[in-house]
C-alpha cells in the first residue's frame, strides 16, 4: 500500500515536470524547526525511541543556556572555517630564510638550502624570479659537479635527489593539468618530460617532472615556528648544459615567476600562504627570503604590466631615470625584474643617457680593465668607494625606486683600487633589473595585487627561528670582477623566462555547452524513472 502511495505522488510529479505550463500552479514548501524547539524535541523523541530524561539539558528559550548553546555552536563552526582556510603571515625554507651570494663562484646569484623529500635532503639552489620550474640533478646523466672539493667556498657536498629515494615522491604524467611537453609525450600515462631553454646561449636543463614534498617553516603572530610539508611539482634535471655545468646553479634553481608550476604558486593554491612573496638582499651579499610577505603599508609600489594580453612575468614600467638631480628624458622603458640576472641591463638609447651623464658628474678618471665588457669604470685614488652620483628609477604615481649601489668596486691587493657603473646596454626594448639594484632593498612580489613594492630593508627585521647554515669561508678572498665570458651577453647567466603559452578554447565549445544544458532539462525526469525503479 506505502509503495502504491509512493508511486502516486511519483507520477503527479513527473507530470508536473514534463509540463512547464503547470509549472507556475504547483507550489512546493517546507516546515522549518529551531533545533531547540519542543517540536524538534518530540520530534527526535519519536524517531529514536528515547527516554526524554536521556536527552540530557535541554534549554528553556530565551533562557541563559539556551543562548550559550547557540553561542557555543558558532564558535565551533567559526574554528572550522579557520582551520580549513589557515594561511600563515611567512613561510620561509626549514634550513631558514637567510639567501647567500657566494660571487664568481656560484656565478653572482643569490641561494638558499632547501629540502625535499622523505626523508628530507637538502640542495642549495639559486633562486631566480625569471623562470617559473624548481628543478634540482637528479639520476644525473649530464650534471654539474657536485663535490665541495670543486668549490672553493663550499665545506659541505651538494646533494643529487633520487624520486625511488623518497617516500613521498609521485610519478607525473603526460596527462596532468601542468605538463606541457606536447609531442614529446606518446601517451598519457607517460612519465612527463620537460626542457627549459634560458637565455644565455647553449644553456638549459631537461628531465622527467616528479611531485614530491617540499619542507618549510611557518612563522606568524601565534607563537613558535611551524614545520610545513607542501606537495609542489619538481623538474627532476637529468641533463644540464651551457651555464648550468659552469658553476652557475650547480644544484638546482628555484624558479619563482608567475606560472602555475612555481612554488609561490603551489603554496598559495594550498592555502598556506598569501599569494605574495619577498626577497631581501644586503650589502654583505647575504640576504632573505619569505612566502607569504606583501611587505609594510609604507612601501612604495608598481603595477606589473601584461605581455601579450598575459602577466607571464614581472615587467614593469620605467617611466624616467635621473642621475643625481638631473632626470633625462626620453629614458622610459619597460624591464623585467630578476633575481636570476647579477647585473642591470637597459636598453640601449637608455644605456647611452644615463651612463654619459653619470660619467659626466662622477669625480673620477675612467680607465679601462683587460678582458672587462664594462665600459663604464674609474679609478680611484681611496681604499674606499668615492662618492658617486645617484642613480634614481621614476615610476608612475611619482613613486621613485633610489639604486642603493650602482657601481661595484674592483679589488686590488691594497684594497678598492676602482669601480664600475653596473649598467650593461641590451638589445630590444624591455631591460632587466638586477640583483644589483635590488640590494637595500625588500622587494615584494605581490602577485595577487600584480604590484612590485619596495622599502629599504638591512634584511634582518623579520622573524624566523633558523639562520643560514652556510656561509662563505673566513679567508676568502674578494669577489672578483665579473669575467668577460659572465657578462658579456644581457643577462649573463640569467635564466630566461618560461613563460606559459595561453591556452585556445575548443571550437566545440558551444555546441558542448548547449548539450549540456539540454542534460540538464532531462535531470528531473531520469530521477523519477530511477525512483519508480528503485520501488518496484
Amino acid at each position: 500500500m506505502a509503495a502504491r502511495s509512493l508511486l502516486s505522488v511519483l507520477l503527479l510529479l513527473a507530470c508536473v515536470l514534463l509540463e512547464p505550463q503547470n509549472a507556475r500552479a504547483l507550489t512546493l514548501s517546507a516546515r522549518l524547526i529551531h533545533r531547540f524547539s519542543d517540536e524538534a524535541k518530540a520530534l527526535r523523541i519519536s524517531r529514536s525511541g528515547e527516554d526524554p530524561k536521556d536527552l540530557g539539558r535541554w534549554p528553556q528559550r530565551n533562557s541563559m543556556d539556551y543562548y550559550h548553546l547557540l553561542a557555543s555552536t558558532d564558535f565551533q563552526k567559526q574554528r572550522m572555517k579557520l582551520g580549513s582556510r589557515r594561511h600563515f603571515q611567512f613561510l620561509f625554507p626549514s634550513e631558514g630564510s637567510n639567501t647567500v651570494s657566494f660571487g664568481n663562484d656560484f656565478g653572482w646569484l643569490h641561494y638558499t638550502w632547501i629540502d625535499i623529500g622523505t626523508p628530507n635532503v637538502s640542495f642549495l639552489v639559486a633562486l631566480d624570479t625569471g623562470s617559473d620550474l624548481f628543478w634540482v640533478p637528479c639520476d644525473c646523466i649530464q650534471c654539474a659537479p657536485l663535490s665541495a672539493s670543486y668549490y672553493s667556498t663550499l665545506d659541505r657536498d651538494l646533494n643529487e635527489y633520487n624520486p625511488s629515494g623518497s617516500n613521498t615522491s609521485k610519478h607525473v604524467s603526460c596527462g596532468h593539468e601542468l605538463c606541457e611537453s606536447g609531442t614529446n609525450c606518446k601517451s598519457p600515462k607517460q612519465s612527463c618530460p620537460y626542457t627549459i631553454d634560458y637565455y644565455t646561449e647553449n644553456t638549459s636543463s631537461s628531465g622527467l617532472l616528479v611531485e614530491d614534498i617540499v619542507h618549510f617553516a611557518a612563522g606568524g603572530d601565534d607563537g613558535p615556528n611551524t614545520s610545513i610539508e607542501a606537495s609542489v611539482i619538481i623538474g627532476c634535471g637529468m641533463k644540464q648544459s651551457g651555464g648550468y655545468l659552469d658553476g652557475i646553479a650547480p644544484d638546482g634553481l628555484l624558479g619563482l615567476g608567475l606560472g602555475e608550476i612555481s612554488i609561490p604558486t603551489f603554496l598559495a593554491k594550498a592555502g598556506l600562504t598569501k599569494n605574495s612573496f619577498s626577497m631581501c638582499f644586503d650589502d654583505d651579499d647575504s640576504g632573505r627570503l619569505f612566502f607569504g610577505d606583501q611587505g609594510p603599508a609604507t612601501q612604495q609600489s608598481t603595477s606589473f604590466l601584461p605581455s601579450n594580453g598575459n602577466y607571464e612575468t614581472y615587467i614593469v614600467g620605467v617611466e624616467a631615470c635621473c642621475i643625481g638631480n638631473s632626470c633625462l628624458k626620453q629614458t622610459s622603458f619597460k624591464a623585467l625584474v630578476d633575481s636570476g640576472t647579477s647585473f642591470t641591463f637597459l636598453p640601449e638609447a637608455v644605456y647611452d643617457k644615463i651612463s654619459k651623464e653619470f660619467d659626466r658628474q662622477v669625480n673620477a678618471t675612467i680607465t679601462n680593465y683587460a678582458g672587462s665588457p664594462w665600459k663604464y669604470c674609474y679609478n680611484t685614488s681611496s681604499q674606499d668607494l668615492p662618492k658617486v652620483p645617484s642613480v634614481k628609477l621614476m615610476f608612475v604615481a611619482n613613486n621613485s625606486f633610489v639604486v642603493h649601489d650602482p657601481v661595484f668596486p674592483i679589488n686590488g691587493n691594497q684594497g678598492v683600487v676602482g669601480f664600475c657603473l653596473a649598467i650593461q646596454p641590451t638589445d630590444g626594448d624591455i631591460g632587466t633589473i638586477g640583483q644589483n639594484f635590488m640590494t637595500g632593498y625588500r622587494t615584494v612580489f605581490d602577485r595577487e595585487n600584480l604590484k612590485l613594492g619596495w622599502s629599504r630593508s638591512n634584511c634582518q627585521d623579520f622573524s624566523d627561528a633558523k639562520s643560514m647554515p652556510l656561509t662563505p669561508s673566513k679567508g676568502t678572498p674578494p669577489n672578483p670582477l665579473p669575467t668577460n665570458e659572465q657578462q658579456g651577453t644581457p643577462g649573463g647567466f640569467a635564466p630566461a623566462v618560461a613563460g606559459r603559452a595561453p591556452s585556445k578554447p575548443s571550437a566545440a565549445s558551444s555546441r558542448l555547452v548547449a548539450s549540456q544544458f539540454c542534460s540538464l532539462r532531462l535531470l528531473p525526469l531520469l530521477l523519477v524513472l530511477f525512483l519508480i525503479v528503485l520501488v518496484f
